[in-house]
């Protein structure tokens, strides 16, 4: 299974998609604001162990409920507060001590916190609500006041350590905000018919560095906000997610869409190795897969892999010293290829740097096929003793931030195309 993740503005209907998708799928593990998350610390303290300790002995006849409520994760223990019946004054309050938004950590500790916990995240099946965009990115831009393209560097580094073959994120845009939020705004009143959501999230707004520096105090600047966020997390999406993400809008999906994702299929199960030598004949095929066609333009002949610029990357491939192919199998079928060879192709950048390329058939593409068999020839080189590898790209195809993720940077670029190395 998946690793489900859904992001919307407030209001946009996370809760209820998520409430959806668990019951579709009675055997996801959800992880709701509050609960413990293996990567998210909302609504949770996070204490070192003298401070943790400092609690159960402050609060020693909630000891036992305290405990139930907390997980240890390395050095730090993490306590489901909002999880705890207490009657004591203070307690909740005491416990926001020690949480990690608003501004409560500093910039390089909050994003130490949050790498290393993606990091450490090796799991699959879990239905994620809030978890990826909305508190991380509303304490980054509220508290830390980081710029958006500071902000869009975080997530290259976040989403470099994301297991993408496990990776789906739903994302709920909101076309109207100041209709959606104005009715939410009302619908969520206590019975006195108070406005208590609305202003909390003014306060949560007007309270903040950022708040306070634009001067912030009406709905109009809420809504200001919230629109800024939404537009940077789609930025998000397109610029660094890509087809991981699926946008729907909020409320007016189409639930059998969804449904017929396929984020409920079993994960592909794939071995990657050396390709054999009699196998070699394959990298004709996987070079005219490995050929970018844009939308809207006609796959070319399939002889056009015997034009000379093209065979230099396969034209008798196992001959030489540095040539080197990797291949992905799923039940005995090779499915997909990365090789390397010191060549004067499109994305040569000097004598003795091997040259990458790489190609999956489309029903393997967007499974962790390609990052993984990257991953690995990468680590191969290196063991190698080779010092950089290159590649050429063209500038529309989506394969540009797999690369990137994986370690390669741009280095020269001309109309059509990017020249991108990796330093190994």
């Amino acid at each position: 299974m998946k690793n489900i993740f859904v992001e919307g503005i407030q209001g946009s209907g996370k809760s209820t998609l998520v409430q959806k998708f668990a019951e579709w799928n009675p055997k996801l593990y959800v992880c709701r604001e509050g609960d413990y998350n293996p990567i998210e610390l909302a609504w949770c303290a996070f204490m070192t162990a003298p401070e943790y300790e400092s609690i159960l002995e402050t609060y020693g006849s909630m000891k036992e409920e305290i405990v139930k409520n907390t997980v240890k994760e390395q050095e730090h223990y993490i306590i489901t507060y909002t999880k705890i019946p207490m009657d004591i004054p203070g307690f909740y309050e005491e416990m926001e001590r020690f949480e990690v938004y608003n501004g409560r950590k500093t910039w390089a500790q909050l994003k130490e916190i949050i790498l290393t916990r993606f990091k450490n995240f090796k799991k699959a099946g879990y239905l994620f609500e809030c978890s990826f965009f909305q508190n991380i990115i509303e304490d980054l831009i509220l508290f830390h006041e980081r710029g958006d393209e500071e902000i869009k560097d975080f997530y290259k580094e976040l989403f470099h350590e994301v297991n993408t073959g496990d990776f789906v994120l739903l994302y709920l845009y909101e076309e109207d905000l100041e209709e959606s939020i104005g009715i939410i705004r009302k619908e969520r009143c206590d019975g006195e018919g108070n406005e208590v959501w609305y202003r909390m999230m003014l306060e949560y707004l007007t309270a903040s560095p950022y708040g306070k520096r634009n001067g912030y105090s009406t709905f109009e600047d809420l809504i200001k906000h919230l629109r800024h966020r939404q537009e940077l997390e789609l930025a998000i999406i397109r610029e660094i997610i890509g087809d991981k993400a699926v946008v729907l809008p909020a409320k007016k999906y189409d639930i059998n869409q969804i449904k017929d994702l396929a984020i409920f299929q079993r994960n592909i199960r794939y071995n990657i190795r050396h390709m054999d030598k009699n196998e070699t004949g394959l990298l004709d095929d996987f070079l005219y897969e490995a050929i970018f066609i844009p939308d809207g333009v006609e796959l070319p002949p399939r002889d056009i892999i015997n034009a000379p610029e093209l065979q230099v990357y396969v034209q008798g491939f196992g001959t030489r010293e540095d040539d080197i192919c990797l291949v992905a199998e799923v039940e005995g079928k090779i499915v997909g290829a990365v090789w390397v060879r010191v060549m004067d192709d499109y994305g040569h950048v000097e004598e003795g740097v091997p040259s990458f390329a790489i190609s999956l058939y489309k029903e393997y593409r967007g499974r962790g096929i390609g990052t993984a068999m990257m991953k690995q020839m990468l680590a191969e080189l290196k063991n190698r003793g080779y010092k950089k590898t290159s590649l050429a790209v063209q500038k529309a195809n989506y394969a540009v931030k797999m690369y990137k993720n994986v370690g390669f940077e741009i280095v020269d670029e001309n109309k059509e195309e990017y020249i991108m190395v990796c330093a190994l």
